[in-house]
């Protein structure tokens, strides 16, 4: 998958997660709907840094990580949510960088 399918593939796993925790009349899901929405600001914001100012070896590393993150998730081997898993492995690239 190339690295533009792959942030598109992000979007959507954004999306989804809207479309299933949004409600208007439930405050627990709307909190919990910001929450996510915090991680995926995160991420979308380390994924944008890396963009910008690191070298094609780093940007490599990163996408190589959203896409094992898809694949592990496809395949059922996350013990967490995908948003998670991703802040706390594309922080740790940043964090080296």
């Amino acid at each position: 998958m190339d690295r533009k399918e792959l942030l598109l593939k992000l979007c959507d796993e954004l999306k989804r997660a809207i479309e299933i925790f949004y409600s208007e009349d439930d405050t627990g899901l709307r909190a919990f709907i910001g929450e996510v929405l915090g991680r995926y600001g995160s991420i979308f914001s380390n994924i944008g840094w890396v963009l910008i100012w690191e070298s094609k070896e780093i940007q490599a590393k990163m996408f190589e990580i959203i896409e094992d993150a898809f694949r592990k998730q496809e395949d059922h081997r996350l013990k967490c949510r995908l948003e998670e898993w991703l802040r706390w492995k594309i922080s740790e690239v940043v964090d080296e960088a």
